[in-house]
């Protein structure tokens, strides 16, 4: 207990939140940085900056998240504990149930608005990128031989593990050894550690691999922002605090207007250091795309929704200031297609339950020891398998199939099949007069071949499994054709959504104001600007081949070298944007 209020007396030295009011921003104070999200591309890129020696303002419009940063939200066996429900694997899923005060209100879709953003409230699954998530999608200077020194910087401070029990122990892997025995007998080759085989996708599989350590959640929470948050002098974290729209004079931004939420937080608007500071947008596919949006950055139809509402329509930067490009569209998500088998061995465990009822050796377990079944992530995943297929356009497809306690029954496991690299099919995304983000076009199987892949890959699914004895097909049935499968699933976010979000400000060379895809360039500068740079998920031109939170924070230590590598514009060409 002590140690815990020593904890939170040091978080207070720099944490600048107040609790119950609104306070509004020093306009007297500015920074070098200020940086608008606190996902997984905001918070290591936050780090770098205050690293070299630049002061860095970091904004989460949602609420602390673990405990280690000030978080209340927790179950009352955790009272007493320096431990939230973002914190206990076991307890990750626990936002399906109980999703207030930590998802975003204003997406359409499931998006964590809390410090730390989607990293502090998904599965934690931790992969190290196919060489082909950057070779494929990526333009020249992004290429996996650009991306390595990046990659081995974030393996490093965030290894993962696929054993989180500190007894190095894995509990209740029934469905795990039925599935895999069916992959054995089908070829597939298990990897005792996928991570030290990233290049290896197709026709393997292993144990899942988390950002996880000492059975608690780890990634940038634990390593970027501790490191950041030690620098008093250089960092400052406020929370609750929405950031409405930057402030700029055609290409040049002074400052972001900012509102307070929760009852707390800040409000007013707060400003770089004249001449050399800097905008990092990092909110998010959705969230980042919104603020262009208000900010009079993007189509023209969409900038006009936003001057036609009743929140910012008289106070939009003009129309003659507008930057058309293309912000929210190619839209990307893993196309997400959920088969179920069932098996008599299958024992399932109720996560749910454990939130406010656990069991009391379970409990005990992992509060006193940090072992056992609450030490994995719920709903008890694994195995994690990968294929790739060819449909009729040549074009390879790379798909991660997620196995997982939980269905019809309690002998029931769910396979969840993730298309992703070298999937053709984009959405967009817009904004409504509310300002509300929408999906308003799914990036799911809009392209035939894209359907041909998922096809392949159910029809190798099946094949695979045919083998293991006592097994049952709940979905699709046994006799069900899977073309016929597929097809009755519709191609809409309630049915496909996988939460993987990406690609609505495209990194690129064709610099979209003059007809091409891009909204940022290579060094992740907003084209038409000289200080607004977007560093998140949204940048990615293309889908990584497994869960994105790793790729996520690489390109953010990628895009922090290139960013302090550019020369400040000079006062002539800021005086001539102004």
């Amino acid at each position: 207990m002590a140690r815990a209020l020593l904890l939170a007396a040091a978080t207070a030295t720099f944490f600048q939140l107040t609790h119950g009011q609104c306070t509004p921003a020093d306009t007297s104070k500015t920074y070098d940085y200020i940086v608008i999200g606190s996902g997984a591309g905001g918070i290591p890129i936050a780090d770098r900056l205050s690293e070299a020696g630049k002061t860095v303002l970091l904004l989460e419009k949602g609420p602390p998240s673990s405990g280690k940063w000030g978080g209340t939200m927790k179950p009352s066996w955790l009272q007493g504990t320096n431990l939230t429900r973002f914190d206990v694997p076991g307890l990750f899923n626990q936002i399906w149930a109980d999703g207030t005060g930590v998802t975003c209100d204003d997406t359409g879709v499931m998006a964590g608005c809390v410090l730390g953003g989607g990293v502090a409230v998904n599965s934690a699954l931790w992969w190290k990128p196919h060489p082909g998530d950057w070779d494929r999608n990526f333009p020249d200077g992004w290429k996996s031989a650009d991306t390595a020194k990046s990659t081995e910087k974030v393996f490093q401070r965030i290894p993962g593990t696929t054993i989180p029990s500190t007894d190095g122990k894995l509990y209740l892997q029934q469905g795990f050894d039925r599935v895999s025995k069916g992959l054995d007998a089908a070829g597939f080759k298990q990897l005792d550690k996928p991570n030290d085989h990233p290049d290896q996708k197709n026709f393997t599989y292993g144990h899942a691999a988390f950002f996880i350590e000492h059975a608690e959640r780890q990634g940038p929470l634990r390593t970027y922002l501790e490191t950041a948050s030690a620098r008093t002098d250089k960092f400052t974290l406020w929370t609750n605090t929405n950031a409405r729209r930057v402030v700029r004079t055609k290409g040049h931004i002074t400052g972001v207007e900012l509102e307070c939420r929760n009852g707390a937080g800040h409000s007013g608007t707060i400003n770089v250091t004249p001449g050399t500071g800097r905008i990092i947008v990092s909110a998010g596919t959705m969230g980042s795309a919104k603020l262009l949006f208000r900010s009079g950055i993007g189509p023209t139809d969409q900038l006009n929704v936003v001057k036609s509402s009743s929140t910012d329509g008289a106070t939009m930067i003009s129309q003659d200031q507008w930057i058309n490009l293309p912000v929210g569209y190619n839209l990307d998500d893993h196309v997400g297609t959920d088969l179920q088998i069932s098996h008599p061995d299958i024992v399932f465990y109720d996560f749910y339950a454990a939130y406010n009822n656990p069991v009391a050796a379970d409990k005990d377990a992992y509060l006193k020891n940090r072992t056992g079944i609450l030490t994995q992530v719920a709903p008890n995943l694994g195995p994690i398998a990968w294929t790739q297929h060819t449909p009729s356009d040549g074009i390879v497809r790379h798909i991660q199939w997620q196995a997982r306690i939980e269905g019809n029954s309690k002998t029931a496991m769910t396979i969840t099949q993730y298309l992703g690299n070298g999937a053709i099919s984009r959405g967009r995304l817009t904004i409504t007069p509310q300002l509300n983000i929408q999906v308003s076009t799914a990036p799911y199987l809009r392209n035939a071949t894209d359907k041909e892949a998922v096809i392949q890959g159910i029809d190798t699914m099946r094949k695979a499994l045919s083998n293991v004895q006592g097994l049952t097909w709940i979905k699709p049935t046994a006799g069900q054709d899977t073309t016929a499968f597929v097809n009755s699933i519709p191609t809409i976010t309630a049915s496909r959504n996988s939460n993987h979000w990406t690609g609505s400000n495209k990194i690129g060379t064709d610099d979209g104001r003059s007809g091409g895809t891009a909204v940022v360039d290579l060094d992740t500068k907003v084209y038409g600007t000289d200080n607004l740079f977007v560093v998140d998920a949204s940048i990615f031109p293309g889908m990584t081949t497994g869960n994105p939170s790793a790729a996520i924070i690489i390109a953010s230590e990628k895009a922090s070298e290139r960013i302090l590598a550019l020369k400040v514009p000079s006062k002539s060409r800021v005086m001539r944007d102004t």
